[in-house]
């Protein structure tokens, strides 16, 4: 990638903050790339390097902490049981679900 001016790493992570933010606001929904580069302002390609770049991490990784983030409040402040709390973080099952979090 070439390097960029300070300004344009500024807006870079400005879009990729819009990202972040429409991630978080549909944590349930399918996960659309063609969207997500739309809400960044780039072309499919170019968001996915410039998001792994800047964040350290692929959008999938990000959606899968956000929502063991999400799953960790569940589970410490409701009493939902774990299956449930399971399947609505899109985990499939409780052991899946248990091998996940204990890695994260």
């Amino acid at each position: 990638m070439a390097r960029a001016g300070g300004n344009d790493w500024i807006e870079y992570g400005e879009r990729m903050d819009r990202v972040t933010a429409h991630v978080f606001d549909h944590l349930d929904d399918a996960l659309d790339l063609s969207k997500l580069a739309e809400v960044a302002c780039l072309s499919p390609y170019h968001w996915r390097r410039v998001y792994h770049a800047m964040r350290g991490e692929t959008i999938a990784a990000t959606v899968r902490r956000l929502r063991l983030h999400r799953a960790t409040g569940w589970l410490t402040h409701t009493a939902m049981p774990i299956e449930e709390i399971a399947a609505k973080s899109g985990f499939g099952g409780v052991e899946s679900f248990t091998r996940i979090f204990k890695s994260a």
